[in-house]
């Protein structure tokens, strides 16, 4: 039997239809403070896996090893932050819903997000385009989101609060340096990639 390669943009529309309802739902559990970093990680992806791992699938081999460092350093980071009440030190600083406490942050942020990351480990694998794609989505994120932008914002959480210390500031460049790392690697496959031909991940127009 026949197997049907899924529309061309499938996982664009999917992953933004998606993207933009966990925006709003995050916003409203989350507050907008929050959903500045994480919102603007996933919107910042969006544009970046467009670009590479849309078209072009991620060499695991490459990947692999640093991504699940990534994933390592975060939940000790993150570890941090449920020890010392992160959201309770953002709501001293910014307006926050009461919804944004110690269990939607290890219910939602360390459980649920970590989750969905160890899973695009197995997805970039997967023989299926449409599972690559999106499983390349959710590992840029991550490395723009976790990796990369949160060390800009606990750096900056300190001066607007007037205080040496922030929830999360001590650990946060654990997964920014395997972040950088992991970033690179991925910059790496997308230009090995893009010298092989045909391009994997994209389904040929119909």
């Amino acid at each position: 039997m026949t197997q049907h390669a899924p529309p061309r943009f499938a996982a664009p529309l999917g992953v933004g239809i998606v993207m933009i309802t966990l925006i709003y739902l995050g916003t409203l559990l989350l507050g907008t403070a929050t959903m500045v970093v994480i919102g603007g990680s996933a919107v910042i992806a969006y544009f970046v896996w467009l670009a590479t791992a849309w078209q072009r699938p991620i060499d695991p081999d490459l990947v692999t090893v640093p991504y699940l460092v990534l994933i390592a350093m975060e939940l000790l980071h993150m570890a941090e932050e449920q020890l010392t009440d992160f959201p309770g030190s953002l709501a001293k600083i910014f307006t926050i819903p009461h919804t944004f406490s110690l269990m939607t942050h290890a219910v939602l942020l360390m459980g649920c997000v970590n989750a969905a990351a160890l899973a695009a480990v197995v997805g970039i694998r997967s023989k299926a385009p449409l599972v690559r794609q999106i499983s390349g989505f959710v590992m840029w994120f991550y490395v723009i989101g976790p990796g990369m932008v949160n060390a800009v914002a606990h750096v900056t959480f300190p001066f607007v609060a007037h205080s040496w210390y922030f929830s999360g500031l001590i650990t946060v460049i654990f997964p920014t340096a395997a972040g950088v790392i992991t970033l690179l690697r991925l910059l790496e496959s997308d230009r090995k990639a893009q010298g092989s031909a045909p391009a994997g991940n994209v389904p040929p127009r119909a």
